[in-house]
């Protein structure tokens, strides 16, 4: 790009998206690491409709960074019952590095 060309060496793009919404604790892990798997191979297509809220942004980030040669890691991967408490109806969330 034009600005990397000049000289700038680092460009940040913050993309953010839930995960899984309103299933148990143990299917919303499970559906949020195939997720995780995904955006971790940077494979747009294995992203459902019902596996993030943002799946579009999230596509095209992995297409971008496929584009780019980057590579993403999971910083981290939770969802509601580890923090709010109640396990029955949960939203995943994930959050990734990409360089």
């Amino acid at each position: 790009s034009q600005n990397l060309s000049r000289g700038r060496r680092h460009a940040w793009i913050v993309i953010s998206s839930d995960l899984s919404h309103f299933l148990d604790y143990y299917t919303a892990r499970e559906k949020d690491l195939h997720t995780t798997q995904a955006i971790e191979s940077l494979q747009p297509d294995a992203i459902g409709f019902d596996d993030a809220c943002g799946r579009i942004p999230v596509s095209g980030l992995l297409v971008t960074a496929k584009e780019h040669g980057l590579h993403a890691r999971t910083v981290d991967l939770r969802n509601s019952g580890d923090t709010a408490g109640d396990k029955s109806r949960v939203v995943g969330y994930g959050a990734y590095v990409f360089n």
